[in-house]
This record gives structure tokens, sequence and C-alpha cells, in this order.
């Protein structure tokens, strides 16, 4: 079970938050304790702490950093919303200071920090270094623009009115955990758009992270490596990982872009693309067999309809993989215009077990052979497939799990790995070949990819603690 017990409320100060943040206090407002001298209690460092986090995650999240799908699986787009998230982050980073820190922006707006090892010369070379990711940008999926958010101080429990007519309830799947969460400080957009916590709440982790290191230099620690990724939500934030410039492999990586507390991921999906193109042409259906009349649509319709439905994602659970067809549309030329006549098809291909994924590629190959035949005058182009991400089980260090919950268990949370149907910001990584599979673990998001994205500023205060448990546990351990 994920207690948040220990956790003292936040004290929202709102002199210091962004311009457009809403701030609801409960009424009647609870009276903040006094010293008895007519002064009000000074804050405990925790409390500091909490409102440090607030800060600068509101700061992060009034970024507008979408990412933008577009068809090309290699293509990799940025937006001026993502550039200026990083540059925001990286010049925040190194106002730090902190001795021999190194900062760096790349081309492609991923931010590299390093931190090198305070420990002996000898430890530095036996003790595992660890490597910390989150991603910059936030998902197309939901709408993005003009993010207000709201904070919801001293949760009393209840349904939240976020704007008229729209509540996010602890009695609804999305606000559940709001349950746990009594006399917490609960962060929502005012439910018309996202709020960017998928991953800005692992952002804001990070960087307290660093903060806290660099302030506390008699915190020991190995070579600590953080790199924040870009395109992560559309399954590209290993495209442009650049690993020259840390100059080393890395041994144990941790994901902070986790959804579920109490949980790490300690396995997940391989994931590729692969797109069907059929090329039609445009002719009187009464003339069709006379002009080779290709009819693209119902070619991809019948092809689509080749597939078996107990490969559908509806029809799979626990470790099962799935086929999904998720876009069925018209192409555009080089100008943007349609193409009318011709449609492309879009697939997913999920698995866990190698020897399935081979059985789910057979199923697709099997239909592109069957509909070719039927449809003789539609030209049907396969693309190479695009592995997106791979399943980090395959190359992680093998204390990684109990690593982190030993962890865990120093703030009494009690972690247990977990199989994971999707992917992370580590298993897209792992393709590179350039970084070992590393766990996802909670980042303090909650009903991520929707309006009703909230998340708990006590959750990412405990998050900043446990990672510096895992700091510290690594220090019993040898590198592989």
């Amino acid at each position: 079970m994920f207690k948040l017990d220990s956790i003292r409320k936040a004290q929202t100060n709102e002199k210091h938050l962004p311009p457009a943040v809403k701030i609801l206090q409960p009424q009647p407002a609870v009276k903040k304790a006094s010293s008895g001298t007519g002064h009000p209690t000074i804050h405990t460092k925790k409390e500091n702490q909490q409102e440090k986090i607030l800060n600068r995650f509101l700061s992060y999240v009034k970024i507008e950093s979408q990412s933008v799908d577009v068809p090309d699986f290699e293509a990799f787009p940025m937006t001026e919303g993502q550039k200026k998230m990083s540059t925001f982050l990286a010049d925040e980073i190194k106002s730090f200071g902190g001795k021999n820190v190194e900062v760096t922006v790349s081309k492609d707006f991923y931010v590299y920090v390093k931190i090198p090892s305070n420990l002996s010369a000898t430890q530095s070379k036996t003790i595992p270094n660890l490597f910390f990711t989150a991603h910059l940008d936030v998902t197309p999926e939901a709408p993005g623009k003009g993010i207000h958010p709201i904070v919801h101080s001293n949760y009393q429990g209840g349904e939240l009115t976020l704007s008229p007519g729209i509540v996010l309830s602890p009695s609804s799947p999305t606000g559940a955990r709001l349950n746990e969460l009594k006399g917490k400080t609960i962060v929502t957009s005012d439910g018309t758009t996202l709020l960017g916590a998928d991953d800005k709440a692992g952002c804001t982790i990070l960087v307290t992270l660093i903060e806290e290191l660099i302030n506390n230099p008699r915190i020991k620690h190995p070579a600590l490596y953080f790199m924040f990724s870009q395109n992560e939500d559309i399954g590209r934030a290993a495209y442009r990982y650049d690993p020259t410039i840390f100059g080393t492999s890395p041994d144990i990586v941790i994901d902070v872009d986790g959804g579920e507390p109490g949980v790490f991921s300690a396995e997940n999906f391989t994931a590729a693309g692969q797109t069907f193109y059929f090329k039609g042409n445009k002719a009187h259906p009464g003339d069709g067999f006379k002009n080779q009349y290709a009819d693209a649509l119902t070619a991809a319709a019948y092809f689509m309809g080749s597939i078996p439905p107990s490969v559908h994602p509806s029809a799979s659970s626990g470790k099962q993989g799935y086929l999904h067809c998720y876009a069925c549309e018209h192409p555009v030329d080089a100008s943007g215009k349609t193409i009318d006549e011709d449609y492309i098809t879009k697939y997913r291909i999920r698995y866990f077990d190698q020897q399935e994924g081979d059985s789910l590629r057979a199923y697709l190959y099997n239909a592109y052979q069957k509909t070719c035949k039927a449809f003789p005058f539609v030209k049907i182009a396969p693309s190479e497939e695009v592995k997106q991400y791979d399943n980090i089980a395959y190359t992680m260090y093998k204390h990684t799990p109990e690593i982190i919950q030993k962890a865990a268990l120093k703030e009494d949370i009690l972690m247990t790995p977990k199989s994971e149907r999707g992917g992370t910001t580590s298993s897209m990584l792992v393709t590179t070949g350039a970084l070992p599979g590393g766990p996802c673990i909670y980042s303090g998001q909650q009903a991520a990819h929707s309006c009703l994205e909230w998340c708990c500023i006590e959750d990412l205060a405990l998050m900043v603690q446990v990672l510096k448990n895992i700091i510290n546990e690594t220090l019993q351990y040898e590198k592989p």
C-alpha cells in the first residue's frame, strides 16, 4: 500500500505563483497555527520544499509544450513550446551552480545534466552509476492550449469542481486516488485542457532532486546522469538521444514517468509500428474491370477485416500482445494536399514474447498477401517495420528492482514490480543500444492524456525522497 500519512500538507504562498493560476481554499478557511507570540509558526523544511515543488510544477505546466504527431515515423517535429520548455528548464538547473555540474541542451532540445561522483576514486570505479530520465513534451491526444492550473489547497474530500459542469470525483476511476489524499494539495486544470503532469511532474521531481544534491554536497553519490527528452508522447524519445554527451553507458536507468503509485515496471511490451499504403485510382464503377478500377477504400477495409478479432486490443490482457489498426486515412502529397483516391492504414504491434511477435507479424503478412490477390488493381506497399520501444527486462541491471523496493520501504512504501502494457522513455532508449533497460516509477501524474489530469504535490515531494534513497541504496552494490 502506498502511504503518504507522514507528509504534512503544503502551505500555499500565492504571491510566488505564476500568473493565471487559480487558488482554491476550503471553506471555512483553516487557520494557521500560531507560535503563541502573535506570529505565524515557521514552516518546516518539508513544507518549504513542497511549496517550492508546487511553484516549480506550475511554472512548467504553464509552458505549452505539446508534441505533434506526423505520419512519417522517422520525422522528429519540434514545436516552439517544446523549445521553450527545454531552455527554461536548462536555465533553471544552471542557476543552481554546483561544482563541475554539466548542463547541455542538444540541437534537438534534449537537456542533459551530469553530476560527477563525490565518492573516492576506488568507490567510483566499483559502484554503479545512475541515469534518471523524464520527458519535456506533453501528449497531443488532448487539448493543450491555454492551460489554466487550479491549486486545491487542503483538499477536504468530495468532488472538485474544475469548471461549470466539469468535476473530478473520487468515486470515478480517474479520481479514485483522491480518497487517500484528504488534507493534501491537489493540482488540476480547469477541465478544458490537459494539465501536463505527464511528464512535467517527473521533470519537477528530477529538477528538485538535482537542486538538493547540488545544495547538499554531503549526500554521497556515484556519477549521476539526467536526461530530459522530447517527443516521448509520440513514441520518439529515443530518436535523438546522443550518448556522446555523457560519453559512457550508465549502469542503472530509472524512468520517472509512472502514473500508478506503489508499483514500478519490471518489463513492458516490445512495440513496433507499420503502415500499409493502398494506391487507388478514379474510375467509373460501371466499367470497373475494363478500366482496372483500383478501389483503395474497399481494399483497405478488406485488409483490416482479414486480421482476426482474437488479436485485437479488446481481446488482450495480462501478457498477451495485440495488433491494432489505429488509423485509416488519406495520405497527403508534398504540398499538403489530400490524395483522395489513396488510403494508409497504420498498425501497432505489441508483445512481451518474441514468438508471439512473430505470430502477429504473420497475421499482417497473410492479410497483405490475401488482399493483393483479392484486389489486383490496387497497389499495396507495406512500410518497413519501425521498432518504437523494447522490453526493458532483457538488459536491466539485475539488482534494480530490489534497490527500488528497499529505497521505498524507508518511506513506508511497499513497491511491487509489474508487467507494463505500454512503453516508457526507458523502453524507447533501449532500442538505441546505448542504454540498458530501466524501470518506470511513479511521478505523481494521474489521469494522463485527459482533461481530468491531476497530481498531488505531496506525492511529488515523497518521490524526491525515494529517489534520494535509491541513490543511497546503490552505494551497497557493485557495477555489473
